[in-house]
């Protein structure tokens, strides 16, 4: 690949027009030039990428493979050159923009979702997009600004993640399931209970816990096995058994008593090392949008999971 002049950035911009609105001309409108312009910008851009990036036809454009990267690297690249110039020329009166944040179904559902009306109204600029998946999701190919991340670490290159706060698990059952089957007092009776683990069935589970009265594990051959905490969660409801559970999923059916916490003296720390990385994209001009998000989240869910 040949080396970018700096008329490139130019060209990347008006190829960015042509995708966001559809068409040459209007793209050539927006940008206060001509379309034979736009279209010779876009030219010019595809012969100094040695790549094409959109597929023309009479009636519609296409992105190729290709232009779909280039376009997500184009967009961050103008969010950032609006971001500096607003900042050196002193104009920048608070945060906005589109913040496109991405987190696992249950983590969104169960705590996310919950915070994000307060943070809307304290950034009434900010647009969210908030996409849900437990995929592994690519910020630059996907346009992500910040993935919230669970894992005991993560391992990146070219990526930043700023820890949040630490995971806390419960072990939780129905009132019904405890009233029909006992409430066990040591982490041996749950050999003697139907448990609900997460994971794939294929091997036993073993649950650790750390007390008053120093480490316990338990070996378990759980009842029913998914890989989903928001699937475990509603089966333990129905009164399937006692599921060991991310307490972001589980807390709200605890205070209102749809739950009641099993073995509350002993602290589950199979899953000790787990937290919630905020991971989003190296950059040295880090968007506001993006620094009041992650200062929004060390201040509540901080608190929460502690």
């Amino acid at each position: 690949m040949a080396t970018m002049e700096p008329r490139d950035f130019s060209d990347i911009w008006a190829f960015v027009r042509v995708v966001e609105t559809g068409s040459f001309s209007e793209a050539a409108r927006r940008m206060g030039t001509t379309k034979a312009n736009i279209s010779k910008q876009v030219a010019r851009l595809e012969k100094a990428l040695h790549a094409k990036l959109l597929n023309r036809s009479t009636r519609k454009l296409g992105l190729t493979e290709a232009g779909s990267a280039i376009f997500q690297h184009g967009l961050r690249m103008i969010e950032e050159a609006k971001a500096l110039e607003a900042t050196a020329a002193g104009l920048q009166a608070g945060p906005g923009g589109t913040l496109r944040v991405s987190a696992s179904v249950a983590f969104g559902t169960s705590c996310l979702a919950g915070l994000l009306p307060v943070f809307m109204e304290r950034y009434p600029d900010i647009r969210v997009v908030l996409s849900m998946t437990d995929r592994y999701v690519d910020l630059v190919e996907e346009g992500i600004d910040v993935a919230l991340r669970l894992a005991p670490r993560i391992d990146t290159a070219s990526l930043v993640a700023r820890p949040i706060a630490p995971i806390r698990y419960v072990l939780a059952a129905a009132p019904a399931y405890l009233d029909k089957h006992g409430t066990p007092t040591r982490v041996e009776d749950l050999q003697a209970h139907r448990c609900l683990g997460f994971g794939n069935g294929g091997a036993p589970l073993t649950w650790e816990f750390e007390g008053a009265g120093g480490k316990a594990s338990v070996g378990l051959d759980t009842a029913l096995a998914a890989n989903s905490s928001l699937a475990l969660n509603a089966a333990m409801l129905g009164g399937a058994g006692i599921a060991l559970l991310p307490a972001y999923v589980v807390d709200e059916d605890l205070r209102r008593g749809a739950a009641v916490q099993v073995l509350p003296a002993l602290r589950p720390t199979g899953f000790s090392g787990d937290r919630v990385y905020a991971v989003y994209l190296e950059n040295r001009f880090l968007p506001p949008k993006v620094r009041v998000f992650i200062d929004y989240l060390l201040e509540t869910i901080g608190p929460q999971q502690g």
